[in-house]
């Protein structure tokens, strides 16, 4: 028999030899991945991503838009990065639970009371709302009280209509000014709406949060400290 005829016959002969005596063989990898696998073997896992953090929204006044506070210190962002949450604040200067506002108030064309800001809180799909404010309803409350006290019983009641599941904290006014009997008397209507919906509620009157030397020099609004006053009277209703 020639040698060249019985080369193959021989060499097929000692593959399936091999074969059936070991496992095959993985294909070599490239050198670059080679070198990728030294290089990166002794790194620990990749971290898992982060859940997204749940959202709060926050309805108010000037206040709560942080009018006063530097860069990243108004009270709303403070309560809720304490809280470990994600803040959608829908404050707007002027407003409250009757009253709207126009350019000179929030800097809008209208911005709408507290009520009717309900839709844009839901559409946020948070886990807590917080709404805070009032001060701003003072003059109206004392001429027609039972007319503000609708609006506000109306915030909470449709709030917790579209959000049965979600925390709602309601937080009471506070006043650079003196605290009157009509003052009280609408601190005490936010308390009472709060409670008919099983919503949590927060003074700022008892004790009263702001001092003198917080107030600047327009006589209505906060500084710094006004506002971190504010988010560490509010914060532990948020955890």
């Amino acid at each position: 028999m020639r040698l060249g005829r019985a080369l193959p016959a021989l060499l097929l002969s000692i593959a399936m030899t091999s074969a059936a005596g070991c496992a095959a063989q993985p294909a070599p990898v490239s050198q670059k991945v080679q070198d990728y696998y030294e290089t990166h073997k002794s790194l620990p896992p990749s971290a898992k991503p982060q859940p997204a953090k749940p959202i709060a929204v926050f309805i108010g006044d000037s206040y709560t838009q942080g009018t006063g506070a530097s860069s990243g210190n108004n009270w709303v962002t403070v309560a809720a990065s304490g809280a470990g949450l994600n803040a959608v604040n829908l404050g707007r200067g002027g407003t409250g639970y009757l009253t709207v506002a126009g350019k000179e108030g929030c800097g809008m064309e209208k911005c709408p009371s507290y009520p009717e800001m309900v839709s844009q809180a839901v559409a946020a799909k948070p886990s807590a709302v917080v709404v805070a404010g009032g001060q701003n309803d003072f003059q109206q409350f004392a001429r027609d009280p039972e007319r503000v006290s609708d609006a506000i019983a109306k915030t909470y009641a449709d709030l917790r209509a579209a959000l049965p599941a979600a925390k709602i904290v309601a937080v009471g006014p506070s006043t650079p000014w003196e605290v009157t009997p009509d003052v009280l008397a609408f601190d005490k209507t936010v308390q009472e709406a709060a409670a008919s919906v099983k919503a949590g509620y927060v003074s700022l009157l008892e004790p009263p949060v702001i001092t003198r030397p917080m107030v600047l020099q327009d006589g209505a609004h906060v500084n710094d400290a006004g506002h971190k006053a504010i988010a560490e009277r509010v914060g532990p209703a948020l955890r």
